[in-house]
């Protein structure tokens, strides 16, 4: 090219440079150039000072490996905080599993009978915690009560035949004192013997009335069976007497055996001088 036809041509090359503008505005406007270099989403750009050495407040491991470190990962030999037995057994062990021959902490014989054994239950022979005489008599025996076979003293032939066997039973040819007598069961005790002299028979009713007791107590059939031991006069005027020391004892003369007699001396004199004949 001449060198007058290049001087020709500089005026439209500087056109075509004010009208276009410079290399740098051709590029797009909409372009927003990324102050991290353009980092994928989700990935924390390091820190400003990662790379000083020093490992800052705001750096980690994660961050800024450069100053914290790498990160402790499964497999160092030990379990961190993040790790468990699922996530890194290598270092915390194998988990707890039903059937391993260990009952851990988290087993037990309903969750695990392979390895912490059975369940308590009743009939296994052993009376377990949860188990009594209520719930479980085949385990821990039979409760004390009727039915236990031993007759206790709260226990009698009334309250319980199971233990104590059957009342006496008046026809059955076999005379049961104290619940069977002359007086009210003859057929097996046979009849009484009205051989007693009025003396003998107050002396016999005297002893069935405890004048020691306040009120003072009798037997009614002790008194009967001894006034059916005496003859006819014997009966009446020992009868006449022992009602007479009773009413004394309860009417407030007690057990003062002295006060009885001196209220009662007619009819104590009245049945000593009885006879049989």
């Amino acid at each position: 090219m001449s060198l007058r036809r290049l001087l020709l041509s500089l005026p439209f090359v500087a056109f075509l440079i004010v009208a276009c503008g410079s290399r740098a505005d051709l590029t797009d406007p909409d372009q927003v150039v990324l102050p991290d270099g353009g980092l994928p989403d989700g990935v924390t750009p390091p820190p400003t000072t990662c790379g000083d050495g020093t490992c800052e407040a705001n750096e980690s491991c994660t961050t800024c490996p450069e100053d914290c470190g790498f990160c402790q990962t499964c497999g160092d030999g030990t379990c961190e905080t993040t790790e468990t037995c699922l996530s890194c057994p290598i270092d915390c062990g194998k988990c707890p599993t039903c059937g391993d021959g260990i009952c851990e902490a988290v087993e037990d014989c309903t969750t695990c009978p392979e390895d912490c054994g059975q369940c308590a239950s009743c009939g296994d022979g052993t009376c377990g915690p949860n188990e009594d005489c209520n719930n479980c008599p085949q385990d821990c025996g039979k409760c004390p009560g009727c039915g236990d076979g031993i007759c206790s003293g709260t226990e009698n032939c009334i309250s319980c035949p199971a233990d104590c066997g059957l009342c006496s039973v008046c026809g059955n040819n076999k005379c049961e004192p104290p619940y069977e007598t002359c007086t009210n069961c003859p057929q097996d005790c046979g009849q009484c013997q009205t051989v007693n002299t009025c003396f003998e028979t107050l002396t016999c009713a005297l002893k069935c009335v405890d004048i020691q007791a306040n009120p003072p107590t009798f037997s009614l059939s002790c008194v009967a069976n001894c006034l059916a031991e005496g003859c006819a006069n014997a009966q009446y005027f020992a009868d006449q007497a022992v009602d007479c020391a009773v009413t004394a004892a309860i009417g407030g003369c007690g057990g003062d055996f002295n006060c009885i007699q001196k209220q009662c001396s007619s009819q104590i004199a009245a049945c000593l001088g009885s006879s049989c004949q």
